[in-house]
């Protein structure tokens, strides 16, 4: 009984007249709707472009500050390239130098030694030099006298 009266009553709910009076009712209603809804349309697309007018500007900040850092990197790595060459060439010279003092270190040190040789000879040569014109000197004047 219940299954006749579901297949005899027409699908949706209640009196199709009913239904067809509500739909009427409810187009201005629906005419409204899509105009309010086309006006949020209008805003909300207004409002991507705005995004996306922002987002490019801020992806062309980025590009931008990014690119700028790079070459600022890259002249950083340069400089710091430039200061090791620098310096690998500073440490060369040093050594260099560190080499040449060493040689002058032991020259001067032969040389104090030589020094120290040919100051002894002189003052005993002169001692002897000494002793020679004090015999020179008697003996002249025992020649003389």
């Amino acid at each position: 009984v219940q299954l006749q009266d579901r297949n005899e009553r027409p699908y949706g709910c209640g009196d199709p007249q009913e239904r067809m009076g509500k739909l009427a009712g409810s187009k201005p209603d629906l005419s409204a709707r899509m105009g309010f809804s086309e006006e949020e349309k209008l805003k909300i697309s207004k409002e991507l472009i705005d995004l996306q007018i922002e987002t490019n500007k801020m992806k062309e900040q980025y590009e931008t500050e990014n690119f700028e850092l790079k070459n600022m990197i890259l002249s950083l790595e340069d400089r710091v390239q430039e200061l090791e060459l620098c310096s690998q060439k500073v440490t060369g010279e040093r050594d260099a130098l560190e080499e040449r003092l060493h040689a002058l270190e032991t020259s001067r040190k032969e040389l104090a030694d030589e020094y120290i040789i040919l100051k002894s000879n002189y003052l005993a040569l002169g001692k002897e030099l000494d002793q020679e014109v004090r015999r020179a000197a008697v003996f002249a004047l025992m020649f003389l006298a």
